[in-house]
Protein backbone atom coordinates (compact mmCIF):
# COMPACT_ATOMS: atom_id res chain seq x y z
CA UNK A 1 0.00 0.00 0.00
CA UNK A 2 1.44 3.36 -1.08
CA UNK A 3 1.30 5.69 1.94
CA UNK A 4 1.70 9.42 1.74
CA UNK A 5 3.36 11.56 4.37
CA UNK A 6 2.89 15.29 4.79
CA UNK A 7 4.52 18.45 6.07
CA UNK A 8 2.20 20.67 8.08
CA UNK A 9 3.18 24.33 8.04
CA UNK A 10 1.50 26.20 10.89
CA UNK A 11 1.25 29.95 10.41
CA UNK A 12 -0.29 32.26 13.05
CA UNK A 13 -2.99 34.67 11.91
CA UNK A 14 -2.57 37.00 14.89
CA UNK A 15 -0.01 38.02 17.48
CA UNK A 16 0.22 36.87 21.12
CA UNK A 17 -1.38 39.19 23.68
CA UNK A 18 0.62 39.96 26.83
CA UNK A 19 -1.23 40.76 30.03
CA UNK A 20 -0.06 43.68 32.17
CA UNK A 21 -1.44 45.88 34.91
CA UNK A 22 -3.19 48.80 33.21
CA UNK A 23 -3.00 51.97 35.29
CA UNK A 24 -6.01 53.52 33.57
CA UNK A 25 -8.22 50.46 34.09
CA UNK A 26 -6.68 49.77 37.53
CA UNK A 27 -6.65 46.04 36.76
CA UNK A 28 -4.67 43.53 34.65
CA UNK A 29 -5.60 43.70 30.98
CA UNK A 30 -4.56 42.13 27.71
CA UNK A 31 -2.43 44.41 25.54
CA UNK A 32 -2.62 44.33 21.75
CA UNK A 33 0.43 44.91 19.58
CA UNK A 34 0.09 48.04 17.42
CA UNK A 35 2.66 46.57 15.00
CA UNK A 36 4.62 49.81 15.15
CA UNK A 37 8.02 50.61 16.62
CA UNK A 38 9.12 53.70 18.47
CA UNK A 39 12.71 54.81 18.00
CA UNK A 40 14.27 57.50 20.19
CA UNK A 41 17.68 59.03 19.55
CA UNK A 42 20.02 59.81 22.44
CA UNK A 43 23.02 61.56 20.87
CA UNK A 44 24.70 58.76 18.88
CA UNK A 45 22.70 55.91 20.38
CA UNK A 46 19.12 54.70 19.97
CA UNK A 47 16.39 53.20 22.10
CA UNK A 48 13.78 51.02 20.38
CA UNK A 49 10.40 49.83 21.67
CA UNK A 50 7.49 47.88 20.21
CA UNK A 51 4.19 49.63 20.97
CA UNK A 52 1.18 47.94 22.59
CA UNK A 53 -2.21 49.25 23.69
CA UNK A 54 -4.71 48.11 26.29
CA UNK A 55 -7.58 46.27 24.62
CA UNK A 56 -10.10 48.14 26.80
CA UNK A 57 -8.95 51.71 27.25
CA UNK A 58 -6.28 52.31 24.57
CA UNK A 59 -3.64 53.03 27.22
CA UNK A 60 -0.19 52.35 25.77
CA UNK A 61 2.81 50.30 26.81
CA UNK A 62 6.25 50.27 25.19
CA UNK A 63 7.95 46.88 25.09
CA UNK A 64 11.71 47.64 25.35
CA UNK A 65 13.81 46.01 22.63
CA UNK A 66 17.10 47.93 22.42
CA UNK A 67 18.62 50.40 24.88
CA UNK A 68 21.41 52.88 24.21
CA UNK A 69 22.50 50.96 21.14
CA UNK A 70 25.07 52.77 18.92
CA UNK A 71 23.51 53.70 15.58
CA UNK A 72 26.32 52.02 13.64
CA UNK A 73 25.58 48.65 15.25
CA UNK A 74 22.02 48.46 13.92
CA UNK A 75 22.82 48.42 10.20
CA UNK A 76 19.81 47.40 8.02
CA UNK A 77 17.73 46.80 11.16
CA UNK A 78 17.42 50.57 11.60
CA UNK A 79 15.46 50.82 8.36
CA UNK A 80 13.26 47.91 9.46
CA UNK A 81 12.37 49.77 12.66
CA UNK A 82 11.80 53.05 10.82
CA UNK A 83 9.33 51.54 8.33
CA UNK A 84 7.69 49.20 10.86
CA UNK A 85 8.67 46.14 8.85
CA UNK A 86 5.98 43.46 9.47
CA UNK A 87 8.44 40.56 9.58
CA UNK A 88 10.53 42.38 12.20
CA UNK A 89 7.41 43.22 14.21
CA UNK A 90 6.39 39.54 14.27
CA UNK A 91 9.93 38.46 15.16
CA UNK A 92 9.88 40.53 18.36
CA UNK A 93 6.18 40.02 19.18
CA UNK A 94 6.79 36.25 19.22
CA UNK A 95 10.01 36.52 21.23
CA UNK A 96 8.31 35.00 24.27
CA UNK A 97 11.45 34.69 26.47
CA UNK A 98 12.21 38.38 25.97
CA UNK A 99 8.58 39.39 26.55
CA UNK A 100 7.84 37.25 29.61
CA UNK A 101 9.80 39.25 32.26
CA UNK A 102 7.75 42.36 31.44
CA UNK A 103 4.26 40.86 31.72
CA UNK A 104 1.96 38.87 33.99
CA UNK A 105 1.18 36.21 31.40
CA UNK A 106 0.94 35.78 27.63
CA UNK A 107 -2.03 34.57 25.59
CA UNK A 108 -0.45 32.49 22.82
CA UNK A 109 -3.54 30.40 22.05
CA UNK A 110 -4.12 32.15 18.75
CA UNK A 111 -5.78 31.42 15.42
CA UNK A 112 -3.52 29.65 12.94
CA UNK A 113 -3.54 28.55 9.31
CA UNK A 114 -2.35 25.04 8.49
CA UNK A 115 -0.92 24.22 5.07
CA UNK A 116 -0.52 20.51 4.38
CA UNK A 117 2.00 19.49 1.71
CA UNK A 118 2.53 15.87 0.55
CA UNK A 119 6.09 14.58 0.84
CA UNK A 120 8.03 11.34 0.51
CA UNK A 121 7.98 9.16 3.64
CA UNK A 122 11.42 8.90 5.34
CA UNK A 123 12.92 5.41 5.32
CA UNK A 124 13.54 5.64 9.08
CA UNK A 125 9.79 5.57 9.65
CA UNK A 126 8.97 2.77 7.20
CA UNK A 127 5.36 1.67 7.55
CA UNK A 128 4.29 4.93 9.17
CA UNK A 129 2.42 7.84 7.72
CA UNK A 130 4.70 10.66 8.82
CA UNK A 131 3.72 14.24 9.61
CA UNK A 132 6.53 16.77 10.00
CA UNK A 133 5.74 20.13 11.58
CA UNK A 134 7.05 23.50 10.44
CA UNK A 135 6.28 25.99 13.22
CA UNK A 136 8.33 29.18 12.77
CA UNK A 137 6.51 31.02 15.59
CA UNK A 138 5.67 29.52 19.02
CA UNK A 139 1.93 28.77 19.16
CA UNK A 140 0.05 27.44 22.17
CA UNK A 141 -1.55 24.44 20.39
CA UNK A 142 -1.67 20.99 21.94
CA UNK A 143 -0.60 18.18 19.63
CA UNK A 144 -3.67 16.01 20.32
CA UNK A 145 -6.03 18.90 19.64
CA UNK A 146 -4.30 19.69 16.35
CA UNK A 147 -4.28 16.07 15.13
CA UNK A 148 -7.87 15.45 16.17
CA UNK A 149 -9.09 18.54 14.34
CA UNK A 150 -7.12 17.98 11.15
CA UNK A 151 -7.64 14.22 10.86
CA UNK A 152 -11.20 14.06 12.18
CA UNK A 153 -10.21 11.59 14.90
CA UNK A 154 -11.21 11.75 18.57
CA UNK A 155 -8.56 12.47 21.18
CA UNK A 156 -9.39 9.19 22.90
CA UNK A 157 -8.65 7.30 19.69
CA UNK A 158 -5.35 9.14 19.31
CA UNK A 159 -4.46 8.23 22.90
CA UNK A 160 -5.29 4.57 22.24
CA UNK A 161 -3.05 4.54 19.17
CA UNK A 162 -0.28 6.20 21.18
CA UNK A 163 -0.49 3.59 23.94
CA UNK A 164 -0.33 0.76 21.38
CA UNK A 165 2.62 2.49 19.62
CA UNK A 166 0.54 2.89 16.50
CA UNK A 167 1.22 6.60 16.92
CA UNK A 168 4.73 7.81 17.68
CA UNK A 169 6.08 11.29 18.37
CA UNK A 170 9.64 12.45 17.70
CA UNK A 171 11.50 13.66 19.64
CA UNK A 172 10.18 11.20 22.21
CA UNK A 173 8.89 12.64 25.50
CA UNK A 174 6.52 11.65 28.28
CA UNK A 175 2.90 12.67 27.63
CA UNK A 176 3.77 13.79 24.10
CA UNK A 177 0.18 14.20 22.93
CA UNK A 178 -0.53 16.82 25.59
CA UNK A 179 2.54 18.87 24.68
CA UNK A 180 2.55 21.96 22.49
CA UNK A 181 3.40 21.55 18.82
CA UNK A 182 6.97 22.65 18.20
CA UNK A 183 9.07 23.29 15.11
CA UNK A 184 10.86 20.12 13.98
CA UNK A 185 8.43 17.78 15.76
CA UNK A 186 7.30 14.70 13.80
CA UNK A 187 4.45 12.23 14.20
CA UNK A 188 4.27 8.71 12.79
CA UNK A 189 0.87 7.03 12.39
CA UNK A 190 0.36 3.30 11.88
CA UNK A 191 -3.17 2.36 12.99
CA UNK A 192 -5.67 1.00 10.43
CA UNK A 193 -3.70 2.02 7.35
CA UNK A 194 -6.71 2.37 5.09
CA UNK A 195 -8.30 4.73 7.62
CA UNK A 196 -5.14 6.86 7.77
CA UNK A 197 -4.99 7.20 4.00
CA UNK A 198 -8.62 8.26 3.91
CA UNK A 199 -8.00 10.82 6.69
CA UNK A 200 -5.04 12.37 4.88
CA UNK A 201 -7.00 12.53 1.63
CA UNK A 202 -9.86 14.44 3.29
CA UNK A 203 -9.04 18.08 2.59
Amino acid sequence: MDLRSERWSIRPLELPRPWRYCASCATPRAFVCSERFRVNAQKKSLDVWLNYRCECCEDTWKFPLLERRPVGELGPALDDFARHDPATVWKYAFDIPRLRPHVIRIDADIRVQIERTPRAAPTAASGYVCIDFDVPFPCDIRLDRLLAGELGISRSMLQAWYEREQLRVWPEQRGALSKRVRDGMSVGLKPDLQTVEERLDCR
